[in-house]
């Protein structure tokens, strides 16, 4: 059975390592020069102020998928709560139908009860679920451009 569910950051991460690796050989740009190596504990303390939610899909109480949440006030608006996509992942032996809808669909909701004023999404170009966002009113908004130095 599926579930969707918050979860607290320690036992996810414990959990969560062999997806980490997955995700970041999946999408990650010039691993070559830029590890794997997540500051977790700066994490934490994101999570002890309340500054993150982390967001899971599990598949018979296996974890399959993630959406972590940065939730702050804009350094450039700073009386606008701005809900921030870290990272969301769905292994890929569960994209199949509607899972992935269901998720995004899900967390955004989720972000929702916090407040914010606005939710931001980063979108890969080779991994584009755009078209489900607009399908739930995200406009599309920037491009980002990337230099990596050896």
């Amino acid at each position: 059975m599926i579930t969707f569910q918050h979860e607290k950051l320690d036992g996810f991460v414990q959990e969560a390592k062999e997806l980490f690796q997955k995700h970041y050989e999946e999408i990650a740009e010039r691993t070559d020069v830029i590890e794997l190596d997540p500051d977790l504990e700066r994490y934490a303390l994101m999570e002890r102020n309340n500054r993150l939610e982390v967001h899971t899909i599990r598949d018979n109480g296996v974890l399959v998928g993630y959406s972590l949440w940065f939730i702050a006030y804009h350094i450039h608006y700073k009386n606008s709560l701005t809900a921030s996509s870290d990272i969301l992942y769905i292994a890929p032996n569960h994209r199949k139908g509607m899972l992935g809808v269901k998720f995004i669909k899900w967390t955004t909701e989720e972000i929702k009860k916090r407040k914010p004023q606005k939710i931001v999404f980063h979108v890969k170009p080779f991994m584009d679920f755009g078209s489900i966002l607009e399908r739930q009113g995200a406009n599309f908004f920037e491009k980002k451009y990337s230099i990596v130095l050896d």
